[in-house]
């Protein structure tokens, strides 16, 4: 009985480790949805019945006449034997999928660009407003306290089924660590500080990506840093703060060396209805594209010609950002400054950012949001609307119109620059009509 058992063990085991590989196909991890965690369960509980199964056919049948030799405990133990072993189950299936979690997003709809490239276009794009994603995220209890923590996340495009970060499998996130109550300390593909202090005070992109910050020099729609060690405190009284660093030296022999060496800083309070958050980064020999990101067709004394070719500068950039509770209104509000360093001459982008949201029907959310932004010259204008009406706990529709207008000679481009083409002029109008899904 307890070579079965213990075979059994090593059996669910590994079925744990092989829907911890095989399950992926990457500005907060999810859990499983109840939906998912009872397909999972089923699936578990299926294939450990199955097995059960066989190891009993393979044993002498039960008969209701004692065996020779066998006292009376040793009866009721055997009799007892197969609840034990469907308890035992149980809880190892609760282990597997209490450690391991499974999640992801689907980001599907409709896009209608005013001028891109110049011409209107209309048509499915996906993961715009949230990229889609399937991740792995567990912990395990170890002694002193601690715990090892790991997420990684793919991301993918779901028209297609191509992986969306560059041919990075696990683009989106990868990083494993340490946290006790103090906070946690993590090493790998990461999101530096903007991302975490600031993103959600984003209301323009909330709204929709392409109402986030212009060109997204300042990162708040997220970019990830390679190589990075990273600590984030826990929260002391809606206090929080943390530090990365990221070398440009590769993590292991073979590895491909990058050219970014990374420093980001930041910290945030929460106090209900009110909230503060800060933020750095300094990026040494960053890569930029003022032509593809914001329409520019000159910086630095150098002609950009749309294709493709980058800048390479030192960035420093500082952003703050809060929101206050007004009754059922929420206002929110945000500014950035970055600075770009070439060969002594520096540039520098402003972004100021003012809206909020309001609940204007059960279910249904209200979001309106004004940008103005300057670099080098230029300005930019951009007022977006948008409406959230939820479906459920984790799945949501919405709608979006922005409109954007820069100097002229600016080739716009709304939000990060990397979901539309350039307009042929000044002006850019979007609409967008979507769905997110999330489990």
């Amino acid at each position: 009985m307890q070579i079965g058992r213990y075979s059994t063990l090593a059996f669910v085991c590994s079925l744990g480790m092989f829907a911890y590989s095989g399950l992926v196909a990457a500005d907060e991890a999810a859990s499983l949805s109840p939906e998912a965690k009872a397909q999972v369960r089923a699936m578990v509980e299926k294939i450990v019945r199955e097995t059960l199964a066989k190891q009993q056919a393979q044993q002498p049948p039960a008969t209701a006449v004692a065996p020779a030799g066998l006292d009376e405990e040793q009866v009721t133990q055997a009799q007892q034997a197969p609840a034990k072993r469907s308890t035992a189950t149980a809880d190892l299936i609760d282990e597997i999928t209490e450690k391991v979690k499974l999640y992801g997003v689907l980001d599907f709809g409709a896009t209608y660009v005013s001028d891109e490239g110049g011409s209107s276009k209309f048509g499915e794009r996906d993961g715009v407003n949230w990229g889609n994603r399937l991740g792995l995220t567990g912990s395990q209890d170890l002694d002193w306290g601690l715990k090892a923590i790991f997420t990684i996340e793919h991301g993918f495009n779901l028209s297609d089924g191509t992986t969306s970060q560059y041919g990075t499998t696990w683009g989106r996130q990868a990083y494993a660590g340490v946290e006790n109550k103090w906070g946690r300390l993590t090493f790998g593909r990461q999101y530096d500080f903007v991302y975490d202090y600031l993103n959600q005070l984003n209301i323009g992109g909330y709204a929709t990506t392409y109402a986030g910050h212009h060109g997204d020099f300042d990162r708040i729609s997220g970019w990830r840093v390679d190589r990075s060690i990273k600590f984030q405190s826990a929260t002391f009284d809606g206090f929080k703060f943390g530090i990365m660093y990221a070398t440009d030296d590769a993590a292991y022999p073979g590895q491909s060396s990058g050219n970014k060496e990374t420093l980001s800083l930041g910290a945030s309070y929460f106090a209900g209805p009110w909230s503060l958050a800060a933020a750095y980064v300094r990026i040494d020999k960053n890569d930029i594209y003022p032509d593809l990101q914001i329409g520019k067709t000159e910086l630095f004394g150098e002609t950009l010609n749309f294709d493709g070719t980058p800048l390479i500068v030192d960035q420093e950039t500082a952003i703050v950002g809060g929101h206050y509770q007004l009754g059922d209104f929420t206002l929110v509000g945000n500014t950035s400054q970055t600075k770009f360093k070439r060969d002594g001459e520096t540039a520098t982008q402003h972004v100021y950012e003012l809206g909020g949201y309001y609940p204007i029907a059960e279910k249904t959310t209200a979001i309106a949001a004004y940008q103005w932004s300057d670099f080098e010259g230029n300005d930019w204008d951009q007022v977006t609307f948008g409406l959230k009406r939820d479906l459920s706990d984790k799945t949501w529709l919405y709608a979006s119109y922005s409109w954007m207008k820069a100097s002229d000679g600016i080739r716009a481009n709304q939000g990060a620059g990397w979901y539309l083409d350039n307009s042929s002029d000044n002006r850019q109008d979007t609409f967008r009509l979507g769905m997110v899904y999330t489990f």
